[in-house]
């Protein structure tokens, strides 16, 4: 193609990228084509994908943008569940550049687009079924929670989604994860630098901003209303907030119209101007929840809107099942409920059952009126007795021969009295003896009944734990807040303690593989070969804390620092005290910025951890022998990946970091 069609001269399917001056990778097939750029397969990295920019986009600009992101990753690992790895958001995880040299775009993870679906299918039951999603209550709330924590965790770095949507989102069809895309059309926010998002869309904006358009900081307060706009959604049989019956003229008749005025019919409250919609289940939801729901969306001053934690916080405690805040519907099994509450998913079928019967009545009305002419001229060409007035058809409720113009206006609105009537009946505060027998049958099957939605994972430490916790000590010994110190390495420690090797107890086979594996022989950015064996090992045990560590040499070597860090991380996750894992850790600080301090922080955590538990590198001794303390096999280890992890801080910062360790050391 041609630079005039999108796409820079010599980057295509065959084409080469750099990730730095040493490493290539070969683009494969196109898989998608957007307004800023081009994805490719990589068969040489089948784990990532790379996005080019269109040549005549800002290169300058972007590549910044691109720094902030590697900078200020969001702290959403992948999860591995079962052997398989699920990637929660497609991060950028590296630039990569032309063969002049210049920048092109960046790696990213490959999401399996095969294994999602987008989120809005399962908001409407019938294409949810048509798509073989789950149907209930449960997995939304479990689908609700998770995206709220994905949310959360981008809004800690100060990145926003702003065109935030259920088009937009998807996950996975097993799992319930969230699988974020397109995340470098979020705003993001740099050094002394925010890089605006470029869309937005009307029907999930918020209300203040629907006449003169967001400005600059005031993604937040976007990203919270159209968070629980997506939410109420996923909770509501896909209803909008902003959608309902108008009682006047006055209502506007669009979604951004009622956004910008205010209003949202589903309150404790009720609007004076716009009735919910029949179907809604609204009323059917706890108290909390509603509560919720009338914050995001009531006129107070948008810092009342609750934020993704708030979110997250509360629909954790409904998606799981040790909470016991879901029950199975004692009338359909294949409806969940909120405890206490009235089934809204059988209350919403009768609904639509009625509307059914009516619309069919109202039909079978409209073919007796049609027949009648043909009737009364069939008649008329029979023989009469004089003076004898023609024999008609009788229609209850109609005595004049057929439904005139005001007949149909009775029966339209006796159907529309009964949908106000029933959605009176679930909104009222003063419950009916039908409601309170329905909500008293729930609440003595509740607690007994075996749901069967995904629950959300149970909580345990995460390496997002570990991570946090690595920069809190950092922090800590900066400021010389021992306690603090001795806390956080504690908390490390103890998540460590039931973590089994990969040999269980033959600890002469364990310093085998420890020794090969961080021999120089072995850095994988020297032997790339070994890379995806790695990559197969982490999958199928994810606290390999030695492979972890390998694929963190690699990525130094290659001046990936960003990726670097995230495997010496995991490998500080999965064997909090060993303290090689630390040192590369310190390594990549070096080189992310040239971080001296904390550099020398992580060395400092590194020499305490090792020796402190230098009775795991002891080997077993014979029978009369001294026993092994580990010290001496802990010093020589420790020295030996010092000096591989100065060599392997390569790339254009080699001299500057390598000059640099030493002096952290």
């Amino acid at each position: 193609m041609s630079k005039k069609q999108g796409v820079t001269p010599g980057l295509s399917p065959g084409g080469k990228i750099w990730l730095d001056k040493v490493r290539t990778l070969v683009l494969g097939k196109l898989i998608k084509s957007g307004g800023a750029g081009s994805v490719y397969l990589l068969p040489g990295a089948p784990a990532q994908v790379a996005k080019l920019y269109h040549p005549h986009l800002d290169r300058a600009a972007n590549r910044r943008k691109l720094e902030a992101m590697l900078e200020l990753s969001p702290e959403l690992p992948d999860q591995v569940e079962n052997g398989k790895r699920y990637v929660q958001i497609a991060w950028p995880q590296a630039a990569v550049f032309d063969g002049q040299g210049g920048f092109a775009g960046f790696v990213m993870p490959l999401l399996d687009m095969a294994q999602t679906a987008e989120l809005e299918q399962i908001m409407q039951e019938r294409q949810a079924r048509a798509a073989g999603l789950p149907t209930g209550l449960g997995p939304k709330l479990t689908l609700a929670a998770n995206l709220a924590a994905v949310i959360d965790a981008l809004h800690q770095q100060q990145h926003y989604v702003v065109d935030l949507k259920p088009v937009n989102l998807r996950f996975y069809r097993d799992s319930l994860y969230i699988a974020m895309l397109d995340c470098d059309g979020f705003s993001i926010q740099g050094h002394a630098e925010r890089f605006p998002a470029e869309q937005f869309t009307a029907d999930y904006l918020a209300p203040e901003f629907q006449r003169k358009g967001m400005p600059a900081g005031t993604e937040m307060a976007q990203d919270r209303f159209a968070l629980a706009v997506v939410i109420f959604q996923l909770l509501n049989f896909g209803i909008h907030p902003y959608s309902g019956r108008p009682g006047n003229a006055q209502v506007a008749t669009d979604i951004p119209g009622r956004i910008r005025d205010g209003c949202y019919a589903y309150g404790v409250k009720r609007h004076k101007q716009l009735a919910p919609n029949a179907t809604s289940g609204h009323a059917l939801m706890p108290p909390e929840l509603r509560a919720m729901f009338d914050r995001a969306f009531s006129p107070a001053p948008k810092s009342q809107r609750p934020s993704a934690a708030d979110w997250a916080q509360l629909l954790r405690g409904y998606a799981q099942r040790s909470g016991g805040k879901l029950v199975v519907c004692k009338v359909n099994a294949e409806h969940q409920h909120f405890a206490g509450q009235g089934c809204a998913a059988c209350a919403r079928d009768k609904v639509i059952v009625a509307a059914g019967q009516a619309s069919a009545q109202a039909q079978q009305m409209q073919l007796q009126q049609q027949s009648l002419p043909q009737q009364r001229s069939t008649r008329g060409a029979h023989h009469t007795a004089p003076g004898q007035a023609p024999v008609t058809i009788p229609i209850a409720g109609n005595t004049g021969g057929g439904i005139t113009g005001k007949g149909w206006a009775v029966v339209v609105l006796l159907i529309v009295l009964f949908l106000i009537g029933f959605t009176a009946w679930t909104s009222s505060p003063d419950e009916t003896k039908a409601k309170a027998s329905l909500q008293a049958q729930a609440e003595q099957v509740a607690g007994r009944e075996r749901l069967s939605w995904r629950p959300r994972k149970n909580a345990s430490f995460q390496p997002s734990d570990a991570r946090k916790t690595v920069r809190s000590l950092s922090q800590a010994m900066t400021k010389g807040d021992d306690g603090a110190v001795t806390r956080g390495l504690q908390l490390l420690y103890r998540a460590g303690e039931d973590k089994s090797s990969a040999y269980g107890g033959d600890k002469v086979r364990a310093q085998l593989r420890t020794t090969l594996m961080e021999g120089l022989g072995a850095m994988p950015g020297y032997a790339p070969a070994l890379v995806d064996t790695y990559l197969d090992q982490l999958q199928a045990d994810p606290r390999d804390h030695l492979a972890a560590a390998a694929m963190g040499r690699m990525h130094l070597s290659l001046n990936e620092p960003q990726a670097a860090r995230q495997y010496f991380e995991q490998a500080v996750w999965a064997r909090p005290t060993d303290g090689v894992a630390w040192l590369g850790m310190a390594a990549t600080a070096l080189l992310r910025g040239g971080d001296e301090q904390d550099a020398v922080n992580l060395v400092a955590l590194a020499q305490l951890t090792a020796f402190r538990y230098a009775v795991q590198n002891a080997m077993p001794t014979e029978p009369g022998e001294p026993a092994d303390n580990g010290v001496e096999r802990t010093a020589t280890r420790m020295t030996r990946a010092a000096q591989v992890l100065r060599l392997a801080q390569g790339g254009p910062t080699r001299s500057a970091g390598t000059r640099r360790w030493p002096t952290a050391r």
